[in-house]
């Protein structure tokens, strides 16, 4: 039996993990980077072995040293969790090879669905329906011209397929290297940058091409196997809410499947499994077209991120099943006749930014806090004060609501998010809650375009629109005075000597992301404030209630509404039932050259510059790409806000970068002015 299991990954899939292997009396140990040192799930495990470095490549991709660090700890088994070695063939090899225990299936089935290509073959020969591919050679759309690399044997056979095509990578997942072509032209581009994309993610650059499907249905069934002969499916799960082609909200059972759908899915899932010997948990995903027929994408070889909601719905722990059939053991009879109850729904709480293109944001994470309610699970990789490094994916955690109806699911989940306390990073907390609320979601009415036709900038909005934030600098300003007043509630009388004229109003400024907020206040001798003006508008209609460091109550037209206030460093965060606010208090001094010029283009966090698009002299149009930068497990593009020159470019490919290094100036013409660089037909 298992005694002593590595677990060969981080944040919230290793925390599930040594949850889960704690419950079976099994010790732990984990790996951690160096800026992962601090993490919770470090804390959680009984021993930990460093890895020097940050970068992936160097720390959880690295198979000898994770396998070193099993055998110098005792462990006699390890766990891949996801993502990273999940899927490598390799690294389960060189497990078995040093006498460790896989938690896994077996490295040939690894290696057999590692390819999505050869697995398509594979599936296809055992009569499950796949989509048609076309496979691109290695090197494929490089050259000095748009579409110089690409044959023209390629590009007929992609243009058989339709357009648009959906280039894939053929190693790995999670929407990496993966482009939505539109047109021929755009062809070599696509294929060129999801190479790279690919290569860097999972250490494989192969891509192919098959046909785009609008509006499809992206439906996955869980599969568990064990040495005995045993095969189930538990059911299936909608995985159709996606962002870059990356879920962020999975459910089980999906509103589309009927049961003679679910026979369907079901029985192919088991073809498969059966067809490649799968053993231990595992995932087969397919698409549900829209005329209802099925297709046949990946086998996922490896526990999904999204597997809480089938525990949820069937009351069983996947990575209990998983250790026990690592172990030798057969599926226990309550697997063998699993049936669903209720309904259960996931979020991924992303550090990232919907209205910019889901920018990931790294930082410091100064409060997380998502309340306790019933029903509702929170499986997160961080806490109050955790890091969010820039080298791993951005997921902060999973939030599953589970109750008796899709309806009353949706709802809590929506709720417990709305309720969060998340400061210190962006995340996609209000697109959560938008789509969750979205009367197309409540109806069951989604697929794999729900964001394509909903604007995520839109949905993605901070809920707080501008007349709140403006309360919101309001009560940050008050409560601010509050703890320069020693802790002591404004409105309790004054101390002797606390100001020489209480009639001369004080002032504060923040800016957001729409601009800069002024507030005036004024107290009067008794700690009444008596007035409260807003960008020099005098809110006549807002009484102070009362007032801490910590939270103002502000009535406005006759509604009280509590606002929770947090400072840290110059930002101050605002937390109230009409929404969040981050605001960050002006420097009336700021330093001379520390403002940057009209058109400067600064890197939006820590990276790898992977491409520089454009020289000095270049003429730009809006959104044409300037500059590409790897952060966070996927590319970045830095585009021309408006069309102009390019004057200056300050970076080279392959450099590192930090958040707020200028890239490139782009001289833009004057408004409504004659363009020199191009004549007038150019403005």
């Amino acid at each position: 039996m298992i005694a002593k299991l590595l677990v060969a990954n981080r944040g919230e899939i290793a925390r599930r993990v040594i949850r889960g292997a704690h419950a079976l009396g099994i010790s732990c140990v984990a790996l951690c980077s160096d800026p992962d040192a601090g993490a919770p799930y470090v804390s959680e495990a009984d021993e930990f072995v460093r890895l020097p470095g940050a970068a992936p490549a160097d720390t959880y991709l690295k198979i000898g040293a994770v396998v070193d660090a099993a055998l110098a700890s005792g462990a006699d088994a390890v766990h891949p969790g996801y993502g990273f070695l999940s899927e490598d063939a390799g690294f389960a090899r060189a497990c078995v090879a040093a006498g460790l225990v896989f938690v896994g299936p077996p490295p040939e089935v690894i290696e057999a669905m590692g390819s999505k290509l050869a697995a398509k073959a594979t599936v296809a020969a055992a009569g499950v329906p796949v989509l048609p591919t076309v496979e691109i050679p290695p090197g494929t759309g490089q050259g000095s011209n748009p579409g110089a690399g690409v044959p023209a044997e390629v590009l007929e056979a992609v243009a058989a397929l339709g357009w648009p095509a959906l280039v894939k990578a053929s190693a790995g997942g999670g929407g990496r290297g993966m482009r939505v072509v539109e047109v021929p032209g755009a062809l070599a581009d696509a294929l060129v940058s999801a190479a790279r994309e690919a290569a860097s993610a999972f250490g494989d650059g192969t891509v192919f091409v098959e046909p785009y499907v609008a509006r499809p249905r992206h439906i996955e069934v869980q599969i568990l196997g064990d040495t005995h002969g045993n095969v189930v499916h538990l059911f299936e799960r909608e995985c159709s809410i996606q962002r870059r082609h990356q879920k962020i909200i999975e459910e089980s059972p999906s509103p589309a499947v009927t049961p003679a759908l679910r026979e369907e899915l079901g029985a192919a899932a088991v073809t498969v499994a059966r067809t490649i010997g799968y053993v231990n948990a595992g995932t087969v995903e397919f698409l549900v077209l829209p005329d209802g027929r099925i297709a046949f994408l990946e086998v996922n070889t490896r526990l999904q991120v999204e597997h809480p909601v089938t525990e949820l719905v069937t009351g069983l722990d996947l990575v209990r099943l998983q250790l026990l059939v690592a172990d030798g053991m057969a599926l226990p009879p309550e697997v063998l006749a699993a049936t669903m109850t209720g309904h259960a729904i996931e979020a991924r709480l992303y550090a990232e930014d919907a209205t910019r293109g889901f920018q990931p944001s790294a930082g410091h994470l100064h409060r997380f806090r998502i309340p306790a309610v019933d029903g509702v699970r929170v499986d997160s990789g961080v806490e109050d004060g955790s890091e969010v490094p820039v080298h791993y994916d951005p997921m902060l955690a999973k939030v599953i609501a589970h109750a008796p109806t899709r309806h009353e699911a949706a709802r809590a989940l929506a709720g417990a998010l709305d309720e969060a306390r998340l400061h210190g990073v962006t995340t996609n907390r209000d697109l959560l809650v938008r789509i969750l609320r979205h009367p197309e979601f409540l109806a069951g009415d989604i697929d794999t375009g729900f964001l394509v036709r909903h604007d995520p900038a839109e949905l993605g909005a901070p809920r707080a629109e501008l007349s709140t934030r403006r309360l919101h600098a309001a009560a940050a300003a008050l409560c601010a005075q509050a703890g320069r007043r020693a802790h002591a509630p404004v409105l309790a009388a004054m101390p002797s000597g606390w100001r020489n004229n209480p009639s001369v109003p004080q002032t504060a400024a923040y800016t957001t992301a729409d601009g800069r907020i002024e507030v005036a206040y004024r107290f009067d001798r008794a700690g009444r404030c008596t007035h409260v003006a807003v960008d020099g508008d005098v809110r006549g209609d807002v009484s102070v209630l009362s007032c801490t460091p910590d939270d103002v109550v502000l009535e406005v037209d006759g509604v009280a509404r509590r606002y929770e206030v947090e400072r840290a460093g110059p930002t101050t965060f605002v937390d109230g039932p009409d929404g969040a606010s981050a605001l960050t208090e002006v420097d009336r001094f700021p330093l001379p050259g520390s403002q940057l010029a009209a058109g400067a283009l600064v890197a939006p966090l820590p990276g790898t510059v992977v491409k520089v698009a454009v020289a000095a002299g270049d003429l730009v149009a809006a959104g044409d790409t300037l500059v590409a930068i790897e952060a966070m497990k996927m590319e970045h593009e830095v585009r021309a806000p408006s069309e102009g020159t390019v004057t200056e470019v300050h970076v080279t490919a392959g450099e590192q970068v930090e958040a707020g290094r200028l890239l490139v100036v782009v001289d833009s013409p004057a408004p409504d002015g004659p363009s020199a660089e191009r004549g007038d037909e150019g403005t």
